[in-house]
């Protein structure tokens, strides 16, 4: 991957917190019953983690921590598919762990984008204030 610059958010901690809360809310709503939307909720599971994976890449120090995020994610998108076969109102579809692969993957671009220095902006903004 590109070598990025690298940043120092003196809120990470919060950062990660938020990624956290995001992370285990994905989970929770992978693992209960919910309505049945046919194939259109392969949009919703590559946004869902596309949006996941483009929070992490902001938030990463170093670019090549990126491969963490990207493997990381991956993983745990297969994890819900599979622990959704456990359960008798769910079902495992490779269909919806590609979508969220391949939303992993988009999302990874935002750490290239301009959004990582509004972020650091933000982040000096609250912490001076706060």
């Amino acid at each position: 991957m590109v070598n990025t610059i690298e940043i120092d958010l003196r809120l990470r901690k919060i950062w990660l917190s938020i990624g956290y809360a995001l992370l285990s809310m994905t989970a929770v709503l992978s693992l209960i019953p919910g309505p049945d939307i046919g194939g259109g909720d392969k949009l919703v599971h590559f946004v869902t983690y596309a949006l996941l994976s483009g929070w992490f890449s902001l938030i990463v120090k170093y670019s090549r921590t990126l491969w963490a995020v990207l493997f990381g994610l991956i993983a745990f998108g297969l994890l819900m598919e599979y622990l959704q076969g456990f359960t008798s109102y769910r079902r495992q579809d490779i269909d919806d762990a590609i979508a969220n692969s391949a939303g992993v993957m988009v999302g990874i671009a935002i750490h290239f984008s301009p959004l990582r220095g509004m972020l650091v902006k933000f982040d000096k903004f609250l912490h001076a204030r706060f």
